[in-house]
C-alpha cells in the first residue's frame, strides 16, 4: 500500500493498480477513452495525461500517461497542472477535427463519454475549418446501428469484441485518419456479446437499434434494478421505460447492464440485452379473456382449442372466487401448476390457494429430478458454487456436457477470460502488471487447459485444449472413470476406448496439479448421470486437495432452482399430477386447473398433456404471452412481465435476488399473485389459509410468508428493503432529476400535472422525487454522477474500480443445510430399452442463444435471427443413409412427425441427431429429448401442372 501525493494531497493506495485506476478509485476526475476497467490499458488515446515529479524539489515534472504508469512509493503527481490540462485539451481537439458534432441527433447524446470528457478537458472552441473525413456505415444486423463518422479511434470495440469476447468478424481496417472499425462486408455481427459494443464505445459509433425504434433521451427513462429472465445466471439489468405522448401506454424501451461484481460485472449477452422486446410484442396478453361456447363458423383450430372473447376483469375474478368457494364446500377440486420462469412469490401464492398437496411444479419428472439433483449436489461440503470472478480465476477447467455459450452465456465469457490465466502467470513472473493488457497478450504460450466432453460446443472451441464429442452416456462413463483416476491413478479406466481413455488419464493429472480447478456441467443434456459424474469428479478432487472444489451447475430457467425448494424429491411433477387425476377420475368431483405462467406444451408430451386437459373441467391461465397452452384455457388473466413486477429469483448458485417493477403494466395487467388474492377477497367462504392471503398487500408480505414456511428460504425476510424503507425520509427515485415532459404528455386532458402512481411494493417512486444517489442503496439503477453522464460513472459507486458497489451487492444465498451426497459409485440409471423402430436414431438436445429460450423468441430483433428448424446428422450417418445437406427429413416420434432441414455435422455422435431445443415449431419436441425417433427422407408432394 504505497503512499503517494496527488496535487498536494497524500493518499495510501493499492500498489497493484495503475495511476489512472488509482485516481478514479480516489474519486478524482481524470479523463480517458481507451482504458476500460475490465480490459486494462493500451495507451492508445493519450487522454489521461498527468504530470509526474521526480521528487519534492522538482518544479517542472514530466508528462506521463496515467493508464500506463504504475504507482510508486512516494510518487508525486498532478492532475491539475496546466501543462497536463493543455495537453489533454489538445488531444480532444485533435479527436474532434473529424467528429460530426451531431449531438442533437446522436442517440448517445446525454450519456456520451466523449461529451463528458470534452467538457472535463475544457475544450469548447473548434478551430478546425477543413473538410471532415467521412465513412460509409454498414448494416450490422438487427441489434446494432453503425455510425463510423463519430469514431475517435480508441480501439475499445475491437479490443472487447475480438480479444475479450472472442469475436472474429469485426476488425480495425485502414490506417492514419482512415481507420475503419467494421466487417469485411456488411452482415450481422456474429458474436453473442455484440450488444456490449453499445456500452463499451465511448461515442455513438455503435448504438442500440432496438432502442432506436422507440428512442427517448436517457434522462427521460424510468429505471429500476432488475434481473435478466432469459437464463439462470442471474445477471443484473437496468430496464428503462417511458410513457408515450397522447396518453399512450408506457413502453419498455431498452435494457442495459447493471453492474454486479459477482455475476455479470460490466457485460451482458445479447439475449439478455435485446430479449426485452417480448414485453412489447403483438403476442402480449393485455386483457382478460374467456372461451366462447356458442356455435361459430368452423375454424382451423385443433380439437380442444378454444376461441376467446374479451370479458371484464370483475367477471373473471368473480368466476374464480365462485370456484374457490365451491372448493371450500367440498364441491370442487382446484389444482395449481407453477412455473420456473416466474417469481417465488407468484408460485407461493398459487400454492397457498390450492394447498401444498394440490400444487405442482410445472416441470416433467425428468426435469424436476435433474434440478433436485443439482440442489443435492450443491449442499455437499466438498462443493463450492463459484462466482463469476472465481470462474475467471480457474487455472484448469473441465466442462461436462454443457454448451455454456448457449445455456449460460455470461459464464461462457468468464471461461474465455480464465483461458488466459497461464498467460497472466507468465506475465507476473516477468514483473509485467496485469493491467498492461497489450503487453500481457503479446506473451507466447498455450491457454490454460480447458477440456470439453459433451454433445456440442459453441464459441469456445478456439480456447479448449481438448474437445471430445460424445453421447451423454459416454460423457457420464468418462466422468466416473475420471473420478476414480483422481482418487487412485493406478486403477485403469473401465469401458472406455480412445480418445476418452487417454483423456481420462491426462485430465486427472491436470486437475490434480491445478491450484484452482473448476468443473462445469448442468441440466441441458437432460441426463442425470452426467450431473452425477460431474459431482463425483468434484468430490474426488475435493477429497484429494482437502478443499472444496469449484463446481458450476447451469440450470435451464431463471427460477429453476427457486421453485425446486418448494418440493420434496420425487413429488410435485407433471407426471405425479397425471397419476393423481387418473386415480380420482371417477369421484365425480369437477376439477379446476390453474396454470401459472407456463406453456405446458414445452414441458410434457402431447398425449400425456391431453390426458390432463381431458380430466379437468376447466383451465384457468395466468400468463404474459399467447402460446399453445392459451388455446386450451377457458379463462386467461394477463400477468406482468419481469420489468412490470416485483419478486424474487434464485440463480444457478442459489443466490436469491429481488427484482423491482420499472413501470406499471398496461391494460389490465397485474402480478399473478394479485389476481389470486383478488379472487380470494371476493370468495364468500374462507379457510384460515385463504384468510392469510387477504392480508397480503405488498410483494414483501409474500416474501416474509415464504421465509416463515421454508427454512431454506429464510433469507427472503432480509432480502432487499421493504416498502417502508426510506433514505433521509425519502423514497428512491426511478426517474432522473432531469426527467422532462410529464405535463406535456397529458396536456390534452389537463394542464396541471397529475400525481404519480404510488408503488405499494417497493420503497421507490414512479417519479423524479426522491433519492438519486446509488451510494445510498442498491435500489438505484440510474447510474449518474456530476460530470459523468455515461455508464463510465459506475466507478463513482464502487468501493474500488472493478470492486463491489458501495450500496452493497444484491442478493443473498439461500440457506441450504450442508449434507453429504449419496454414494453414486454405481451406475444409477436403469438401462433404457431401445424401441424397435426402423431407422432408429437417438435425439439429443442442442441449444441456440437465439431460439432456445421461450420469452426472448417473441422479441422483434431476436425473431429475425432465429434459425429455421433443422436436424444435425453425423456426416458418417448421412453418407450411410444417403441423406444430403439441405434435404428435408421427417422425424417420426411417439407424438407425431416433425419435418426439418438436414445439417451435416462432424461432431454430433454417430447414431444420434441433434435437435434444437425450444426452437419455434420444435417446442413440442423438447419434452421428448433425449429420446428415440425414426429418421427418414421427407416425402416431397407431387407437383402437378396447372
Amino acid at each position: 500500500m504505497p503512499t503517494i501525493t496527488i496535487d498536494g494531497e497524500k493518499y495510501q493506495v493499492d500498489g497493484e493498480q495503475n495511476l489512472l485506476s488509482t485516481c478514479l478509485t480516489l474519486g478524482l476526475n481524470v479523463p480517458y477513452f481507451c482504458w476500460h476497467p475490465e480490459m486494462g490499458s493500451v495507451g492508445a488515446c493519450r487522454q489521461c495525461a498527468m504530470i509526474e515529479y521526480k521528487d519534492s524539489e522538482d518544479q517542472r515534472g514530466r508528462l506521463i500517461m496515467s493508464c500506463m504508469t504504475p504507482v510508486r512509493e512516494g510518487g508525486i503527481y498532478s492532475v491539475e497542472n496546466e501543462e497536463a490540462k493543455d495537453f489533454r485539451g489538445s488531444v480532444i481537439e485533435d479527436l474532434m477535427t473529424n467528429h460530426p458534432h451531431d449531438c442533437p441527433v446522436c442517440e448517445e447524446g446525454g450519456e456520451c463519454h466523449l461529451q463528458d470528457m470534452t467538457e472535463m478537458s475544457g475544450h469548447t472552441m473548434r478551430r478546425y475549418r477543413g473538410t471532415k473525413r467521412t465513412h460509409h456505415n454498414q448494416y450490422l444486423g438487427p441489434f446494432i446501428n453503425h455510425e463510423m463518422n463519430r469514431c475517435i479511434t480508441c480501439y475499445r470495440c475491437v479490443r472487447f469484441y475480438n480479444d475479450y469476447a472472442g469475436g472474429e468478424d469485426l476488425q480495425a481496417l485502414g490506417r492514419n485518419h482512415q481507420v475503419y472499425f467494421g466487417r469485411q462486408e456488411e452482415g450481422r455481427l456474429e458474436n453473442g456479446f455484440s450488444g456490449n459494443l453499445v456500452e463499451v464505445c465511448p461515442t455513438g459509433v455503435f448504438t442500440d437499434k432496438t432502442f432506436s425504434s422507440h428512442f427517448v433521451r436517457k434522462w427521460d427513462l424510468q429505471t429500476a434494478p432488475s434481473v435478466c429472465e432469459h437464463c439462470a445466471v442471474g445477471c443484473n439489468t437496468a430496464p428503462g421505460a417511458r410513457e408515450s405522448a397522447n396518453n399512450s401506454d408506457p413502453v419498455l424501451r431498452r435494457v442495459t447492464n447493471l453492474y454486479h461484481h459477482d455475476i455479470n460485472g460490466y457485460f451482458l449477452c445479447d439475449r439478455g440485452r435485446f430479449g426485452y422486446e417480448y414485453i412489447n410484442s403483438a403476442t402480449r396478453i393485455e386483457k382478460v379473456f374467456s372461451a366462447r361456447h356458442e356455435e361459430v363458423i368452423s375454424t382451423t383450430a385443433e380439437s380442444g382449442d378454444h376461441l376467446h372473447q374479451e370479458v371484464s376483469p370483475q367477471k373473471a375474478v368473480l368466476h374464480l372466487a365462485e370456484q374457490i368457494a365451491a372448493r371450500q364446500r367440498g364441491e370442487r377440486k382446484i389444482v395449481g401448476i407453477g412455473s420456473p420462469r416466474t417469481s417465488l412469490e407468484n408460485n407461493f401464492a398459487l400454492r397457498q390457494l390450492t394447498g401444498p398437496e394440490n400444487f405442482y411444479s410445472g416441470l416433467n419428472r425428468r426435469d424436476q429430478e435433474l434440478l433436485q439433483l443439482v440442489n443435492t449436489i450443491q449442499q455437499d461440503s466438498h462443493i463450492h458454487s463459484p462466482t463469476t470472478p472465481e470462474i475467471e480465476s480457474a487455472d484448469a477447467i473441465l466442462i461436462l456436457g454443457e454448451d455454456t455459450y448457449n445455456t449460460a452465456p455470461r459464464i461462457s465469457l468468464a471461461l474465455r477470460q480464465a483461458a488466459r490465466n497461464r498467460q497472466k502467470e507468465q506475465a507476473q513472473s516477468l514483473k509485467i502488471p496485469l493491467w498492461q493488457d497489450s503487453s500481457v497478450r503479446q506473451l507466447e504460450g498455450d491457454y490454460s487447459p480447458i477440456i470439453f466432453v459433451g454433445t456440442e460446443l459453441s464459441n469456445l472451441t478456439d480456447i479448449t485444449s481438448k474437445t471430445i464429442f460424445e453421447s451423454p452416456d459416454k460423457v457420464a462413463l468418462f466422468a466416473r472413470n475420471l473420478a476414480q483416476a483422481i482418487i487412485d491413478p493406478a486403477i485403469p479406466p473401465q469401458g472406455l476406448e480412445s480418445p476418452l481413455l487417454e483423456t481420462v488419464i491426462h485430465t486427472a493429472e491436470i486437475l490434480r496439479s491445478a491450484k484452482h480447478p473448476l468443473i462445469i456441467s448442468g441440466t441441458s443434456s437432460k441426463h442425470s448421470d452426467t450431473l452425477r459424474g460431474a459431482a463425483q469428479v468434484a468430490k474426488a478432487l475435493g477429497d484429494y486437495k482437502k478443499t472444496p472444489t469449484m463446481l458450476y451447475l447451469a440450470c435451464d430457467e431463471v427460477n429453476s432452482l427457486g421453485i425446486t425448494q418448494f418440493f420434496e424429491n420425487g413429488k410435485g411433477n407433471l407426471e405425479n399430477l397425471l397419476e393423481t387425476l387418473e386415480k380420482t377420475q371417477n369421484n365425480n368431483l369437477p376439477t379446476s386447473l390453474i396454470i401459472l405462467e407456463n406453456d405446458l406444451y414445452r414441458r410434457m408430451d402431447k398425449k400425456s398433456l391431453e390426458k390432463i386437459f381431458s380430466q379437468v373441467e376447466e383451465v384457468l391461465l395466468l400468463d404474459t404471452l399467447l402460446n399453445p397452452t392459451t388455446k386450451r384455457a377457458d379463462w386467461i388473466f394477463p400477468a406482468t412481465a419481469t420489468a412490470e413486477s416485483q419478486g424474487t429469483f434464485v440463480n444457478n448458485n442459489g443466490l436469491a435476488q429481488r427484482f423491482y417493477a420499472v413501470y406499471e403494466g398496461k391494460g389490465f395487467i397485474q402480478e399473478s399473485w394479485r389476481w389470486l388474492v383478488d379472487a380470494v377477497t371476493f370468495c364468500k367462504e374462507k379457510s384460515d389459509s385463504l384468510s392469510i392471503m387477504i392480508k397480503w398487500k405488498h410483494s414483501t408480505d409474500l416474501s416474509d410468508a415464504i421465509a416463515r414456511e421454508f427454512r431454506v428460504l429464510k433469507v427472503l425476510d432480509t432480502l432487499g428493503p421493504d416498502e417502508d424503507f426510506r433514505i433521509e425520509g425519502l423514497k428512491v427515485a426511478r426517474q432522473s432529476a432531469r426527467y422532462s415532459g410529464r405535463t406535456a404528455i397529458y396536456a390534452e386532458e389537463h394542464v396541471s400535472e397529475a400525481p404519480p402512481v404510488q408503488d405499494p411494493d417497493a420503497p421507490m417512486s414512479f417519479s423524479m422525487e426522491g433519492i438519486h444517489n446509488p451510494n445510498k442503496s442498491p435500489l438505484q439503477a440510474n447510474i449518474w454522477s456530476p460530470g459523468w453522464n455515461s455508464n463510465q460513472s459506475i466507478f463513482k459507486f464502487q468501493e474500488v474500480v472493478g470492486g463491489e458497489r458501495r450500496g452493497g451487492p444484491s442478493g443473498i444465498r439461500i440457506d441450504r443445510p450442508q449434507q453429504e451426497m449419496p454414494d453414486w459409485s454405481v451406475h444409477s440409471d436403469t438401462k433404457q430399452e431401445l424401441p424397435d423402430i426402423p431407422n432408429r436414431v437417438q435425439m439429443l438436445p442442442v441449444y441456440r442463444l437465439f431460439g432456445s429460450e421461450e420469452l426472448s423468441n417473441q422479441a422483434m430483433g431476436i425473431s429475425e435471427v432465429i434459425e429455421a428448424p433443422f436436424v444435425l446428422v453425423n456426416h458418417m450417418d448421412a453418407e450411410t443413409t444417403g441423406i444430403n445437406l439441405g434435404e428435408l427429413v421427417e422425424l417420426e416420434t411417439q407424438c407425431g412427425a416433425y419435418r426439418a432441414e438436414v445439417r451435416i455435422s462432424a461432431t454430433i455422435p454417430p447414431g444420434t441427431v441433434g435437435i434444437p431445443f425450444g426452437l419455434p415449431d420444435f417446442e413440442t419436441l423438447s419434452p421428448l429429448l433425449p429420446g428415440f425417433a425414426s429418421l427418414r427422407p421427407a416425402e416431397t408432394p407431387a407437383i402437378t401442372e396447372s
